[in-house]
């Protein structure tokens, strides 16, 4: 089997995972469930990941590398130094509710689900993140204001509660960027 078909075949499962829990809830996640939906035999998706456990370690995995690596992306973009690790996690974070951090989402309510260790990796980024953001040259006040802003703005999301208007997210998101733009 060619890199990228095996490549495609793991990146197929872990979203037929991901849409499970977002779609049906974390009880539904099984083997089964996920081999059905990813077109594969059950003994397919075993070969990549040989337990529930394996898989949940998985979807968490390839869904934290790829929005850390967003960050990350945007801040080597960013030309401004006082408040690009800020900007960055607000951008990465406020864009892309709907795509890669649902996926995440669903990845890290599952591994609390069935085992919390596994968000170590989640929580080890995290923390150095959060420490970026704090020494990104912006009051550690207001850091942590649009920091908590925006992981409410998620788990509104995340849960369908009193979902913004893309008219008033917007204001949201300009007001977030002027709190972390390099202070007078």
């Amino acid at each position: 089997m060619s890199i990228s078909k095996h490549t495609n075949k793991k990146s197929n499962l872990l979203t037929a995972a991901s849409e499970i829990v977002k779609e049906e809830g974390v009880v539904k996640l099984t083997l089964e469930a996920v081999a059905q939906r990813a077109g594969i035999s059950k003994g397919g998706l075993l070969y990549h990941y040989p337990s529930k456990e394996a898989l949940i370690k998985g979807i968490v995995e390839e869904w934290t590398n790829i929005y850390f690596e967003s960050i990350t992306t945007l801040v080597n973009k960013d030309s401004e130094e006082t408040g690009k690790w800020n900007r960055a996690y607000i951008k990465t974070t406020f864009f892309d509710l709907d795509n890669n951090n649902k996926k995440l989402s669903s990845a890290l309510m599952a591994a609390m689900f069935i085992n919390p260790d596994l968000l170590d990796e989640y929580k080890q980024k995290y923390d150095i993140l959060h420490t970026k953001l704090l020494n990104d040259g912006i009051d550690p006040l207001k850091i942590t204001m649009a920091r908590l802003l925006i992981d409410g703005l998620w788990f509104s999301e995340i849960f369908g509660i009193s979902t913004l208007k893309e008219d008033l997210k917007t204001q949201v998101f300009d007001e977030l960027i002027k709190i972390v733009q390099e202070e007078e």
